[in-house]
């Protein structure tokens, strides 16, 4: 039977008065281990009251990679009661640490109360595939649930943790705005842990000290072909908030904090904007392939939806439209709202987004393009 070139599910419509859905994450569970290959798939579901325990993290699993989806589990609060609420990522783990082993699945988020006056990013793990979870431990705790831009900002929150295992050791990145004694408005740090239960002293990875630039949203790759681990931020400030790639030859020296890396921007013009994710995999052609996304893409000053890809490992980019038709917005509460991509094993690109729909709120929405339909028909902008 010939295969569509492009199916699109919608896995959850969001309802009157629901706040969210954003943050889509996708993980590809790798073939020879013990999720065979599954696609897993969260996002975070701000509810808009404060029932009892909060809103809790939703895991759905593909089986037919992308193609259909099921509820599979839920990740409720089971420290604080507050609600599992922001920014969550599914990580499986590579090799063992502690008590879990190769395949097991981690999961970190940010823990909120309802009237968004803490921060804490949560770390629970699965041993049976994302049917159940434990909480493990909290990495770091912040002030309230409040961004301010402001140069005179006096916000303390903790955001958006991503998580990677280096050398036996679990490395959590994240955005922080407690240095502002320093003149940084939010800065990226690092804990690490090898028990899971407790944490190391913050590292700074990322941050300038001008009361301006707030390099945030860390989305690593771990190690690619070539040795090197790259990461993608955005740089909010400037109006563009542009997306820059950071590179470190061991996972953990990023270099100097205050050098914020390389702008992302094609060949075409079309660069990048806010809320970045990055995927990448190697092709049956032997290239490495990467894909990083931002919550718009933007040429002379006009929202798009496209992405940027390389084949040299980040030397060059070029731009394609993604997969899912969605208006994209320069202000205001749009579409792609940190999106996902990912490929299965067909060799089809998935790309989870955001829609906002006409409910107010926003959809997620999956599409699986066949391979050779998209993206690389449709590099360069028109």
């Amino acid at each position: 039977m010939r295969r569509e070139p492009l199916r699109t599910t919608t896995v959850h419509r969001g309802a009157v008065g629901e706040m969210g859905s954003l943050y889509t994450r996708l993980l590809v569970t790798d073939a020879d281990g013990p999720n065979a290959g599954a696609i897993l798939l969260t996002w975070e579901l701000r509810l808009g009251v404060a029932d009892d325990g909060g809103p809790s993290f939703p895991i759905w699993r593909s089986l037919d990679g992308g193609h259909s989806w099921a509820t599979l589990s839920e990740v409720p609060d089971l420290r604080y009661g507050y609600g599992n609420r922001y920014q969550p990522m599914l990580y499986e783990l590579p090799a063992d640490i502690a008590h879990l082993r190769r395949g097991d699945l981690l999961l970190a988020g940010n823990a909120i109360p309802a009237d968004g006056s803490s921060t804490h990013l949560v770390l629970y793990s699965s041993s049976d595939g994302g049917r159940t979870w434990a909480y493990e431990s909290t990495v770091d705790s912040g002030g309230p649930a409040i961004y301010s831009p402001r140069s005179d900002a006096a916000t303390t929150a903790v955001w958006e943790p991503d998580l990677h295992l280096i050398e036996g050791v679990l490395h959590c990145f994240f955005a922080d705005e407690r240095e502002k004694d320093r003149g940084m408005l939010q800065v990226i740090a690092r804990r690490s842990s090898t028990d899971l239960r407790t944490w190391s002293e913050k590292d700074l990875i990322s941050g300038v000290g001008d009361r301006f630039h707030r390099p945030g949203m860390f989305v690593g790759t771990g190690e690619m072909p070539d040795g090197v681990h790259r990461a993608v931020i955005e740089v909010v400030g400037p109006a563009e908030v542009p997306v820059h790639l950071l590179t470190s030859r061991d996972g953990t020296d990023w270099g100097d904090p205050a050098a914020v890396g390389l702008p992302l921007r094609a060949e075409d013009g079309v660069a990048i904007s806010g809320t970045p994710t990055i995927a990448w995999r190697e092709r049956a052609d032997g290239a490495v392939e990467m894909i990083a996304t931002g919550r718009h893409s933007l040429r002379d000053g006009v929202a798009g939806n496209r992405a940027l890809r390389s084949l040299d490992l980040g030397a060059t980019w070029t731009s394609f439209e993604l997969p899912t038709p969605a208006e994209r917005l320069l202000t205001g509460d749009g579409s792609g709202y940190s999106q996902s991509v990912r490929w299965n094993a067909d060799g089809d690109l998935v790309h989870a987004t955001t829609v906002r729909s006409a409910t107010g709120s926003h959809d997620v929405v999956v599409s699986v393009a066949l391979a050779g339909s998209a993206g690389p028909r449709d590099q360069h902008a028109r």
